[in-house]
């Protein structure tokens, strides 16, 4: 990039090409599995930052609402978003799958494009204690301030927690509860 390619020319003839090679490497047993996974989180996270670069999204609000669901920093678990993203897209959502690993990614994201809704999937313990901090730097760099946010993930399954202490609308236990409190929240 700072020899003049293009974005495009990066990820197309550049990350597309070694990846493809990750994978033959892969295949005939020439690269073991973690080195395969930590090429490919390299990967992600270059294309990730080269789409930072590139302010398309909105930065208003709209008639389409959005939704960013995002992983807690230090989980590394996506299933359960991408489960609850289906059903906010059959929905009707525009909806940002967020695969950052950092609060400051977070918050950049969220600084960056409208989102009428946030969600955060918490998966680990020792993450609830940052979790207040966390809502409440994504709601200082949010183009949306006032945007809800909602809770979920395996911690809270068998605990008995209170979105409030975290500062956050609701706790969802599931895709369907996802979505009835995103209804109630975010009106049009």
């Amino acid at each position: 990039r700072e020899e003049g390619l293009h974005t495009d020319s990066v990820l197309m003839d550049l990350v597309a090409p070694a990846a493809r090679h990750l994978g033959e490497q892969w295949e005939d047993d020439r690269l073991d599995f973690a080195s395969v996974t930590i090429g490919l989180v390299l990967m992600h996270e270059l294309i990730h930052t080269l789409g930072y670069e590139v302010q398309d999204g909105p930065q208003v609000s709209g008639a389409v609402r959005r939704v960013m669901l995002a992983s807690a920093p230090g989980s590394q678990h996506v299933l359960g978003l991408s489960i609850v993203s289906e059903f906010f897209r059959k929905a009707g959502w525009q909806v940002v799958l967020e695969v950052s690993p950092t609060s400051r990614e977070l918050c950049r994201a969220v600084s960056r494009e409208w989102f009428d809704l946030l969600g955060l999937s918490v998966a680990l313990d020792g993450q609830l204690p940052g979790l207040p901090t966390l809502i409440a730097e994504l709601h200082k760099s949010s183009c949306n301030p006032g945007a809800p946010v909602l809770l979920g993930g395996p911690v809270f399954v068998s605990r008995n927690l209170q979105a409030e202490q975290f500062g956050a609308q609701a706790i969802c236990l599931d895709a369907r509860e996802s979505l009835d409190a995103a209804a109630r929240l975010v009106t049009r």
